[in-house]
């Protein structure tokens, strides 16, 4: 019927959902606008707010980009497994909820989140990696790049109190020389003073400097109190604590031998890595997520 009126429709202010299409590495992904405006405080708000393209010579409107597969939104600076891994934060497959993450995709949510300005998101991602093992170096590198003072300085405490060479030399190396300069300094600085409460030894070790002087010989001492040698009878004034078996690390001394040391590497971490430390505390800084 060539007569007939057309029926009028009218789109649902909440129902009616935009698609926009996006590209990464080759890939297009055609996806709803509303999860990025929703989880973005800024990039994509101000992206889809920009005003459309004027009309062409024949009052057509110009294709937007995003509107279709042949005009996509190109994003750059990340990776396809990166994005994947957000749209799956934002789009769950398995229903509402928090999806299950490896490692590896949280960090690249971590990285968009900070880029794209989703505080949600940079949230969740430090909340999920918090409960996996992060080695130091990999903490040093997380907190500086997006800004997690705590993780920054957690690694470099760690760094500079590891003496069980733990670490590889590929992970110091790509801290940079400066940086490993930093640690090594600390390092030396920490652990070239004795703790407040004297010297710990072992007891089969404690010998007598006075025979050692006079005679050459390394004689042990074996008196109950240690505090005076049983064979020239020279006494001595520095009070000695001694201690039933070796040990070789921080993790088995005595508790305030331990506690003393750390105490001194965070403030050494605090005074040497201050301008890090100050430079993730403002890239941290923004406001939270409403």
């Amino acid at each position: 019927m060539s007569g007939a009126i057309p029926k009028t429709y009218f789109r649902s202010e909440r129902y009616y959902y935009e698609i926009v299409v996006f590209e990464v590495e080759g890939t297009l992904y055609r996806v709803l606008k509303d999860g990025f405006t929703n989880w973005s405080q800024s990039v994509f708000r101000d992206m889809f707010s920009l005003p459309q393209a004027p009309k062409d010579e024949n009052q057509h409107d110009e294709v937007r980009e995003g509107d279709t597969d042949e005009n996509p939104i190109r994003l750059v600076g990340c990776t396809k497994s990166e994005f994947e891994s957000l749209l799956e934060l934002m789009n769950p497959r398995d229903g509402p909820g928090i999806p299950h993450l490896i490692k590896e995709q949280w960090m690249g949510v971590l990285k968009l989140g900070r880029s794209w300005d989703m505080p949600k998101a940079v949230s969740l991602a430090i909340e999920k990696l918090s409960t996996i093992d992060l080695r130091p170096v990999e903490k040093v590198h997380l907190g500086r790049s997006y800004g997690i003072p705590k993780w920054l300085k957690e690694g470099y405490v760690a760094l500079i109190g590891d003496r069980s060479e733990d670490t590889t030399f590929e992970e110091m190396t790509s801290l940079g020389f400066e940086t490993v300069s930093r640690i090594l300094w600390a390092r030396d600085r920490v652990f070239s003073r004795p703790p407040p409460n004297g010297f710990w030894v072992g007891k089969d070790s404690f010998a007598c400097g006075n025979c050692w002087k006079s005679k050459g010989q390394m004689v042990p001492i074996r008196k109950a109190t240690y505090d005076w040698c049983g064979v020239c009878g020279h006494g001595y004034s520095v009070g000695v604590t001694v201690i039933n078996s070796p040990y070789n690390s921080l993790s088995n001394a005595p508790s305030s031998f331990e506690d003393a040391y750390t105490g001194w590497i965070v403030d050494k971490v605090d005074e040497v890595f201050k301008g890090e430390l100050d430079d993730a505390e403002r890239k941290n800084s923004y406001p939270e997520p409403a």
